[in-house]
């Protein structure tokens, strides 16, 4: 039978409940394990997530969690099983890698696909590695990524995916191919204005025999048109419904809120309700130094946990997208699609 696999174990797909597909229990670029201004005590960011954490599970219902922090932007298995014991919730860990202009670091780099594909398989099946010392917890899920942080311009094959990227991609389809596991992606939002990042990366994945139908695209409704995302839908792709409460590259809350919300129901309404799943993508501890002017705070760290309950969920319901929507987004679809 297939299960979902969690930190502490596999769950049936009945259990998982709510289920929010993208979040980040410690989110820290590579390198800030080397800063005096960064140093963090295990025991009290297990207990201040694991009582964010918690409060979300028993305010809202939350039941299971995507940790969807691949090893190099600070995916620590030892603090997602603790957060995990302490709060009662069931969080699904990450294989993967981020994009290559702020991740896949130089070691990796020099790695045939081949390679990368059983270190994700392992991951999936013995256990995650951290700080060079095998982890008896393993990650439910496998994570690509494209762009940095603006616009990405077309590389000599004419997409926006780096060579290493691609690499990953790979190796992320052929470990998909061995073992069942959901991908979990990252696009740049900015990159919808020249092309359809996620069209790119699919085309990728598929190639190396990927199941569209497990592959969640994320931050496609940040600068979409409503065409790319019906293109996607279309090859099966699942659509990542995140930054909900969070005003990334949008004027305001209340305006990105808004458009999520009407191309949501514009796409259930175009039959679409199946390829859509729910997330913030919120940090519920960021690894960073102080915040200046060069790196400024995020509101990534700030959204309540109980937003997408109490605001966006009341906004999709004067639309006509009501309870039986809102339990097929959070509940059905990711059981269906995490479990392998």
């Amino acid at each position: 039978m297939p299960a979902i696999r969690t930190v502490l174990g596999d769950i049936v797909p009945d259990k998982a409940g709510i289920t929010l597909t993208h979040e980040h229990v410690r989110y820290a670029y590579q390198g800030c394990e080397f800063d005096h201004n960064n140093v963090w005590d295990f025991d009290t960011v297990a207990r201040e997530v694991g009582d964010a954490v918690r409060a979300m599970s028993r305010d809202y219902g939350v039941r299971t969690m995507v940790d969807l922090t691949p090893p190099d932007i600070g995916r620590h298995p030892a603090l997602l099983a603790e957060v995990s014991r302490r709060s009662g919730m069931h969080i699904i860990a990450t294989a993967g890698f981020y994009a290559e202009g702020m991740g896949i670091g130089f070691y990796w780099r020099r790695k045939a696909v081949d390679y990368i594909a059983d270190v994700l398989v392992r991951d999936l099946t013995e256990g995650m590695v951290y700080d060079n010392q095998l982890t008896p917890y393993k990650a439910g899920i496998i994570k690509v990524a494209s762009g940095g942080m603006a616009e990405t311009p077309p590389g000599p094959n004419g997409l926006r995916i780096g060579p290493y990227e691609e690499r990953v991609m790979k190796a992320a389809a052929r470990a998909q191919r061995k073992t069942g596991a959901p991908i979990g992606t990252h696009t740049q939002p900015a990159d919808y204005k020249s092309t359809n990042p996620g069209l790119e990366m699919l085309d990728i994945l598929e190639k190396e025999g990927a199941d569209p139908g497990k592959v969640m695209m994320g931050h496609a409704f940040i600068k979409p048109q409503l065409d790319q995302l019906k293109a996607l839908c279309k090859r099966g792709v699942i659509l990542q419904i995140d930054h909900i409460g969070i005003p990334w590259m949008s004027p305001s809350t209340e305006v990105l809120d808004e458009q999520i919300a009407t191309l949501c129901c514009q796409l259930a309404d175009a039959g679409f309700l199946d390829n859509l799943v729910f997330s913030y993508d919120r940090f519920f501890s960021h690894g960073r130094g102080p915040i200046t002017q060069e790196e400024p705070d995020q509101d990534n760290t700030r959204v309540p946990v109980g937003y997408l309950f109490e605001k966006f969920a009341p906004r999709l319901a004067k639309k006509g997208f009501g309870k039986a929507e809102l339990h097929k987004v959070l509940v059905d679809n990711p059981s269906r699609i995490l479990a392998f």
